[in-house]
């Protein structure tokens, strides 16, 4: 039994296991090991016996601990799994199970909940994340600028912290923020194009759209002024400026097919408005807090908007009729990033978690608030601080984050943590990811930008010979 246990586990883990995954077969060779001695019918703790099928449904002196199709928000699953606020550890004192079993309860969990080989699942089946890089919104021609009038600037004797950066989701073009101006780079040659005014102020916000036509600025000077600016990619021209806030913006986005802008900020409102004609269409009243990120979906058919206090709301873009609430975090949520298939949404945050979102459902299909915890050095007094400040989804379907650690770590599609870089001497405060999903772009607290490739970090800017 153990070594077809073994062998059942290893191909799940692969994605190679093709029958079903039943409590008879697999779930309760597991169980029997690891939980008997504490949730048995002779020994129920909790209320809890895992003994029976019956008994597993049953659940416990809290409630259910299985919910069908929905491993992340099932007892049982956190808890073997170690994952979850407020959530015991199972085994009780004990170490973590072998990852191939808690892949077992987690599948069998995701499939229904299967008794045998002959049932039918209990409830919503959970439905397949794989990722499959598609052509939605890819341009027959990319835009790529060739050279800007206006010279980058030179380095000032104060460096000014990165507050914003983009790159192409179709070129190698990226664009970095700075004291009042843009300034552009082309990624094969790491050398500067030129630069775009932006005398409203700091830009807070650089977003390319899905197309890559467009090149979106927002910001503005505190408690004075925010706008939203948009720039011909081709040429470099500034066709329009958008809203006319009192404050700073925070976070801003366009919509595919360039016909929305959302912006927010300190107001705590989210404004859309058209692009045609510059008018706000509608505005979302619903957050309690600063509007510290939002986006639409990579089809314009959804927008997502995040605030200051942790909450998270899924909108139908066109009107702004609620789509969901999406409850996790616990403090700022200062990134929300979109899978380029549109199927899932990652968001981070202060708290230092990092989850990714079922958007169908309204459900975290993983969540993690360790990854960026700082290296100990020395005596720690406290919790030391772990916060996520930004976060995007490459065309490759990964994920890339910074935070608080000083260091870039990488996730798979679905939230996995891959790998993580050398920790660097600076804060990082902001990234983006290169069109072909081989670098992640980082800028920091003194002005610079490096490139990474997942192996070695790279200068961006190249001195010509």
């Amino acid at each position: 039994m153990n070594r077809f246990l073994h062998l059942c586990s290893s191909l799940l883990i692969c994605g190679q296991l093709s029958a079903q995954i039943t409590y008879d077969t697999h779930v309760k060779p597991v169980l029997a090991r690891r939980c008997l001695p504490c949730h048995s019918a002779g020994e129920m703790r909790s209320g809890l016996n895992v003994e029976s099928f019956n008994g597993i449904l049953k659940g416990g002196g809290s409630g259910d601990v299985v919910k069908p199709g929905r491993p992340t928000t099932s007892i049982l699953y956190l808890a073997v799994a170690h994952e979850g606020n407020g959530i015991p550890r199972m085994p009780v004192g004990g170490a973590r199970i072998p990852e191939a079993e808690i892949n077992i309860i987690k599948e069998w969990i995701a499939q229904g909940l299967l008794e045998n080989p002959a049932s039918q699942p209990k409830g919503p089946v959970a439905p397949s994340f794989d990722y499959k890089p598609a052509a939605m919104n890819k341009p027959t021609t990319p835009a790529m600028l060739a050279k800007l009038p206006v010279a980058p600037p030179k380095p000032k004797a104060r460096a000014h912290p990165v507050t914003a950066i983009a790159a192409s989701p179709w070129a190698p073009l990226l664009a970095v923020a700075g004291h009042e101006t843009i300034t552009l780079y082309n990624l094969e040659s790491r050398q500067p194009i030129g630069a775009l005014p932006f005398p409203e102020g700091i830009p807070y916000v650089l977003r390319f759209s899905r197309d890559g036509a467009i090149l979106l600025a927002a910001g503005g000077k505190g408690a004075q002024t925010g706008k939203v600016a948009l720039y011909d990619v081709a040429t470099g021209q500034r066709t329009i400026t958008i809203g006319q806030e009192v404050d700073i913006i925070l976070a801003a986005d366009i919509s595919a097919g360039g016909k929305l802008v959302a912006l927010g900020g300190p107001n705590k409102i989210v404004k859309v408005f058209s692009t045609a004609t510059g008018q706000q269409i509608y505005q979302l009243t619903k957050h309690t807090d600063w509007i510290t990120a939002l986006e639409f979906s990579p089809d314009g058919s959804k927008l997502a908007t995040a605030d200051r206090a942790g909450g998270i709301h899924l909108w139908e873009s066109a009107a702004g009729g609620i789509i969901v609430t999406l409850a996790e975090h616990k403090d700022s949520v200062n990134a929300l990033t979109w899978r380029p298939d549109g199927k899932l949404l990652a968001s981070a945050g202060e708290d230092g978690e990092l989850a990714v979102w079922d958007v169908a459902e309204g459900f975290p299909i993983a969540t993690d608030t360790k990854a960026h915890i700082p290296p100990a050095k020395g005596p720690v007094y406290g919790t030391p601080q772990s916060g996520i400040l930004s976060a995007a989804y490459s065309n490759d379907g990964r994920i890339a984050t910074v935070g608080r650690d000083r260091i870039v770590h990488l996730w798979s599609t679905l939230g996995k943590h891959q790998s993580a870089s050398k920790q660097f001497p600076q804060m990082l405060t902001r990234l983006t990811t290169s069109a072909d999903g081989n670098l992640v772009i980082i800028g920091d607290y003194n002005g610079g930008v490096t490139l990474w490739d997942g192996k070695q970090a790279l200068p961006l800017h190249v001195p010509q010979k």
